[in-house]
């Protein structure tokens, strides 16, 4: 119990920094450089906060975890470092496959912590995250304001400040459930605020699929019946195809759609094993179209195809399937703020998925996708430390 507080602190560091926004701003508007992933900030940070998960777990504390989709996680990392060796970029490919290698140390640590201690950490990271951009907009708004008059904050554009945003109005609830209800009141209204502000349609779409279905699979399961549960679904689910046909013909769609198409005719030709971990986006010779030019293919599925092809994709959907079927199986068995929370998460963190590259940049998206894996999914796990009997309204009032 001695290592929790820096179990803690090393949670809270881990999500700012793999937020990616804030090196990028120190490297770019505080120190003046490029802005690159090998830049004096960014690389040794991102390799140092890796590493320190890595000796956390290895050195200090080894808490119980899902024993599969942990060495799915790892053999992620493995096969993305493997991919150097067929790399349009090696150079590229090899020193960010070793840090996907350690990436699951990091969310080891987090799958450890009990449920307070998790919110706690998250909730200080996303205050310091969403508060800092905030006040950047009003502070600095030249640096703050993309200039289409959305927020940025001290992210790298709208898509990256709204998901944050996101994550923070989620893990407010799971504070104000712990009783943290100040501190949980001030992240929330600054995570919606940031929202507004940030305009990502994407975001707020992902933020109602998982609040919904995360409230929907709790109130079905207090109401004990299966029936129940069946019929909130299928309400839940028409309504999500509803909004998906909605908003498949606006522009942000449409783009992604393209891109979707551009980036499947490289994959194809190397459909088992992808070009290369990333090195698709450091060859501009082969983006022939406009949308090539931002720099991902707006969509982890179409990335990983990219990159480390079905072996990798593959691997991938072991660690976010066991994520999904452990918080629901979690949702149902023991249901409660915990549960929510968690289940709320992960649901957000999947649909994001669905628009955004969020499996690149060594995302908190994907680190901590890999800490609900490790703690609910299938195998060995670390049973939730405290059993929660109040009602959901209490999260989502």
């Amino acid at each position: 119990m001695g290592s929790a507080p820096m179990q803690t602190t090393l949670v809270a560091i881990s999500l700012a920094v793999f937020a990616n926004g804030p090196l990028f701003f120190l490297e770019r508007r505080v120190f003046g450089l490029p802005g690159r992933w090998e830049g004096p900030v960014m690389q040794p940070v991102i390799v140092l906060t890796v590493a320190a998960g890595v000796v956390m777990i290895v050195a200090l504390w080894r808490p119980v975890v899902a024993a599969v989709p942990t060495a799915a996680a790892v053999a992620f990392g493995v096969w993305a470092t493997v991919s150097t060796a067929w790399s349009l970029q090696p150079e590229q490919t090899l020193w960010k496959g070793l840090v996907y290698v350690g990436l699951p140390f990091v969310a080891w640590v987090i799958a450890g912590l009990d449920h307070e201690r998790l919110v706690v950490a998250l909730g200080a990271a996303g205050l310091a995250l969403v508060g800092v951009s905030v006040a950047l907009v009003m502070l600095w708004p030249s640096a703050a304001i993309d200039r289409n008059g959305d927020w940025r904050g001290v992210m790298t554009g709208r898509n990256s400040l709204a998901p944050i945003c996101g994550v923070a109005v989620i893990v407010a609830c799971g504070l104000i459930a712990e009783r943290h209800r100040r501190f949980g009141t001030l992240l929330l209204a600054l995570g919606l605020v940031g929202m507004f502000g940030a305009g990502s349609r994407t975001a707020w779409f992902a933020l109602l699929v998982a609040v919904g279905v995360a409230s929907v699979a709790l109130l079905a399961r207090k109401r004990g019946s299966v029936g129940v549960a069946a019929g909130l679904g299928v309400v839940g689910t028409s309504g999500t195809i509803f909004a998906v046909r909605r908003l498949w013909d606006e522009s942000t769609f449409q783009q992604r759609r393209t891109i979707w198409d551009l980036v499947g005719e490289v994959a194809a030709d190397a459909r088992w094993h992808g070009v290369g971990w990333e090195a698709f986006w450091y060859t501009p010779e082969l983006h022939d179209h406009e949308l090539l030019r931002r720099g991902s293919a707006h969509g982890s599925i179409p990335e990983l195809l990219l990159g480390v092809g079905v072996i990798g994709l593959l691997l991938w959907l072991i660690v976010v399937g066991s994520a999904c079927v452990g918080v629901a199986r979690t949702l149902w068995r023991e249901p409660g703020p915990e549960a929510w929370t968690w289940g709320a998460l992960v649901a957000f963190l999947v649909v994001e998925n669905v628009t955004e590259s969020f499996v690149l940049w060594f995302s908190y998206n994907w680190v901590l996708l890999i800490a609900a894996a490790l703690r609910f999914g299938p195998g060995p796990r670390t049973p939730l430390e405290r059993r929660i009997d109040a009602p959901i309204a209490v999260v989502t009032s």
